[in-house]
């Protein structure tokens, strides 16, 4: 079993299914209401912890209810919540998260408690012992939790664990700034491909190759790149190896991006080589995409392979057993 800390948002989402969306101005009806755990960096330590390990989840809630809630899910599922902090003013952050027909998901988030995640509470302890330190792109938003972030990746490089980051769409340009000061320091970084132009510092027409090579000049391990059509890869120095997306019905695309981060983070703390890295994040990105919601609805490791195992036409895939990609 290894351990993984992570850094990042915990939220209460309120989910609406929105059959159409209306002018500004108007009104809808959503045909479902759900109130479901959230967070990016929640998210993928749910899935992380479903799949054996033992994740040490870095973040603020509320002196609330919504917190207490928040804390008890977290409990229930396994993730530590020894370092999560009540913060006395702010409440916990809540998500509007309306789902449409396709199943895309639009969010409106007053980030609350998370954003004040204090660099004065981030301490050594949950990283001795620890594989590697996960930090959600959110967490760069807004300060003082972008200092914190700073201030974790600073005690991450010396236990000498890697970093990885994840940048959630449509938040690159926000986080850009940040992002390169901190390339040297990151083993692997995830993101679309629509997000690599403002994190290369380059123009929009730049082309893919040309970012990826950028990026890694600039000092980063690892990129975990989401293509638009074909699926996934992962560059290094070394090269690029890619797996393509799965075939599912899709239902809700929320917390498909945590998924994913997921599943990379097992590959690579399991030593999977790059194209299974991509494989098991795509599979584990498809089996969110097939149920409502993300929290406590995150996939497990078990109903990941199994739909490697379906789509392989029950020929063996991903390396290592399910319990040795849980606890290596």
């Amino acid at each position: 079993m290894a351990a993984i800390v992570l850094l990042g948002d915990i939220n209460i989402d309120l989910v609406l299914d929105i059959p159409e969306y209306p002018l500004e101005g108007g009104e809808a009806i959503a045909t479902a209401q759900r109130h479901m755990l959230g967070g990016s960096a929640t998210n993928t330590a749910i899935a992380l912890s479903r799949a054996g390990h033992d994740c040490r989840l870095i973040g603020r809630v509320g002196q609330d209810a919504l917190g207490e809630q928040a804390l008890s899910w977290l409990e229930d599922i396994g993730v530590s919540t020894a370092w999560i902090g009540r913060d006395p003013s702010e409440p916990t952050q809540t998500n509007i998260v309306t789902v449409g027909k396709s199943g895309e998901r639009t969010m409106f988030a007053y980030r609350g408690a998370n954003a004040h995640l204090s660099p004065a509470s981030i301490v050594d302890a949950p990283f001795e012992d620890a594989a590697l330190f996960h930090l959600s792109g959110y967490a760069l938003l807004q300060n003082p939790q972008s200092d914190a972030a700073y201030r974790a990746i600073e005690l991450a490089q010396r236990h000498g664990i890697p970093v990885t980051l994840d940048i959630p769409a449509g938040v690159a340009l926000s986080v850009a700034p940040h992002v390169r000061n901190l390339l040297p320091k990151l083993d692997t970084i995830m993101l679309g491909r629509a997000d690599l132009a403002p994190l290369a510092g380059e123009g929009s027409e730049i082309p893919v190759e040309e970012a990826i090579k950028s990026l890694l000049r600039q000092g980063v391990r690892r990129i975990a790149l989401k293509h638009d059509v074909t699926g996934s890869s992962l560059y290094q120095n070394s090269g690029a190896e890619s797996a393509p997306w799965f075939s599912v019905a899709t239902v809700d695309t929320t917390g498909a991006g945590d998924a994913f981060a997921a599943g990379h983070i097992i590959g690579r703390v399991s030593g999977l080589p790059g194209s299974e890295c991509c494989r098991l994040a795509n599979a584990f990105g498809a089996v969110a995409v097939t149920r409502q919601g993300a929290g406590l609805s995150m996939p497990a490791l078990e109903e990941v392979m199994k739909l490697i195992s379906v789509s392989n036409g029950n020929r063996p895939g991903i390396a290592g057993s399910d319990e040795q990609l849980g606890r290596q």
